[in-house]
């Protein structure tokens, strides 16, 4: 197939007119005036990457902590938003339970034909993590660092944990950082209390990522800059941003990404049951959380999950008068690089799997592509 007349966000995410053609699952041509029979007309349309997400703990009604959990529905829901990739994102459950979990996770990555976006990985968050910080997870499911326990999580995951949120300051945690990235694993810092030194300890041991980022973590002060100071001054770590602007302010994303520019945010949704439905309460590890004009918290108001979308962030993001080519590479090809995957996909170049959003003139997706086939058409 033959998408022609788009503008096309090529690989060095630069929108160009010119065509663009899928070949079974991967990318095979690009330039003007393609030639072929299957012609898909796109005028006046971006393609761009689809987005990645790689903090998403469900959508659309499910989440992975349900007791059944329906990620093949959450996986259509999202490619209705332009998502063509994610990783199940996990929190502090009951250790079992937590493996079981890792263990659905893990069988949905393995769908090699995907009816919507697919499962490239797991985000563990937690449940190595500080329970002076936990937001809205259960304290009792909070355990310290343990490499034991991380083998059990690889094994039960079948190595599909890319991403392990950990906090820094525990002891033990330099140690599992090392031993995790040594593994193959991104090791991202969030829940904590750190101060700049731990901080600064856990990344020299191979940490790269902040973890939501000013969400869960002890606040930026002048004299002890803490995790936040370490994170968002260091050109070599990458930060999760939630762009739902409830989580942070559009002056604060504003300001991180002056700060840390294009090449080192992580656009995230951190969603869960709301994304996509109207509901207004639901219960995840025996935590009730309530659903008010769009916002989720728990009963004591602290804020508990987004019920946003990648999609609603980079509408924001275009709003703020962000470049959607610098929205672009944050929604795909960094997220990419976290899971070790931007080999393969995060951005549009010859011999790449062809994972594309197609956007209309008002950024609202009318076809999603997932290793080359049309999983979405509005």
């Amino acid at each position: 197939m033959i998408l022609t007349g788009g503008l096309v966000m090529d690989h060095d995410f630069r929108l160009k007119k010119m065509d663009l053609e899928i070949d079974q699952d991967k990318i095979v041509r690009l330039g003007e005036d393609l030639q072929g029979e299957d012609r898909l007309d796109v005028s006046d349309c971006y393609i761009l990457p689809g987005f990645i997400d790689t903090h998403i703990h469900g959508a659309y009604g499910t989440r992975i902590s349900d007791a059944k959990p329906d990620l093949e529905a959450m996986c259509r829901f999202e490619a209705t938003q332009g998502v063509t990739g994610l990783a199940v994102t996990t929190a502090a459950s009951a250790f079992d339970d937590l493996l079981r979990q890792l263990e659905v996770a893990a069988a949905s990555a393995e769908i090699t034909v995907p009816k919507g976006a697919k499962v490239l990985g797991i985000h563990a968050e937690g449940p190595f993590i500080s329970s002076k910080k936990k937001g809205a997870m259960n304290p009792e499911n909070i355990i310290g660092p343990d490499t034991d326990k991380f083998d059990r999580m690889l094994e039960k995951s079948k190595g599909y944990i890319k991403i392990m949120t950990v906090a820094p300051e525990a002891e033990g945690a330099t140690d599992l950082i090392r031993y995790a990235v040594g593994r193959g694993v991104t090791v991202s810092l969030g829940h904590t209390m750190a101060t700049f030194d731990e901080t600064q300890a856990a990344i020299e041991a191979g940490a790269s990522q902040l973890t939501h980022t000013f969400n869960a973590m002890v606040g930026l002060n002048h004299r002890e800059p803490g995790v936040l100071g370490a994170g968002l001054t260091n050109p070599d770590v990458v930060c999760e941003m939630i762009c739902d602007y409830v989580h942070l302010h559009p002056a604060v994303v504003k300001m991180v990404y002056l700060l840390k520019g294009a090449d080192n945010i992580n656009m995230i949704s951190d969603s869960g049951h709301a994304a996509g439905m109207n509901v207004e309460q639901f219960t995840v590890d025996g935590l009730t959380r309530y659903v008010k004009d769009g916002v989720v918290r728990l009963a004591d108001g602290t804020i508990a999950g987004s019920a946003k979308t990648m999609l609603d962030g980079v509408h924001n993001l275009l709003a703020s008068g962000l470049p959607l080519e610098d929205i672009s590479k944050m929604a795909s090809l960094n997220p990419a690089k976290s899971l070790k995957l931007d080999q393969v996909t995060g951005s549009i170049q010859v011999g790449k799997l062809a994972d594309l959003v197609v956007l209309d003139r008002n950024y609202k997706p009318i076809f999603t592509f997932v290793n080359g086939t049309c999983v979405y058409e509005k």
